[in-house]
């Protein structure tokens, strides 16, 4: 059972997932475009914490690994289409060797990396659940 119908809870966490990755996609692009020394490339690490929080969030809200695990996989494949079109037209997201081919295989590992990670956040979730009602006798 979950504190909010599912129509409405899996919809917004999909898109508050998309907003916040987007946000910090455009918010790192738009530094690394007016600073040449900023550590764009760096970043990974923070992208990685976001999905795990995405994924606390959603089971938060969602209290269904499926659908966590959706929307994780749904940010990922927005995040690596939409997401790296608007960071390439900003600019640091340039690839000069891209093939469509690379194009896919990118998309396709970055929907299983958003999958991926969005599943740990919610398997930390469960820890932190489990270990406060233990607490709690």
């Amino acid at each position: 059972m979950t504190p909010w119908p599912l129509s409405v809870a899996f919809p917004l966490a999909v898109v508050a997932s998309i907003a916040i990755v987007l946000l910090f996609d455009v918010l790192s692009a738009m530094a690394a475009a007016r600073h040449p020394g900023f550590p764009y490339r760096k970043l990974w690490p923070v992208q990685l914490v976001l999905y795990i929080v995405i994924g606390f969030c959603a089971m938060f809200a969602l209290l269904d690994l499926r659908r966590v695990e959706a929307v994780g996989a749904i940010t990922g494949f927005v995040e690596w289409t939409l997401g790296w079109a608007i960071v390439w037209r900003i600019g640091p997201g340039r690839v000069e060797s891209a093939t469509p081919g690379r194009i896919a295989v990118v998309v396709l590992s970055m929907t299983a990396f958003g999958f991926g990670f969005a599943l740990l956040g919610a398997v930390v979730f469960n820890v932190v659940v489990t270990l406060m009602l233990r607490a709690h006798g």
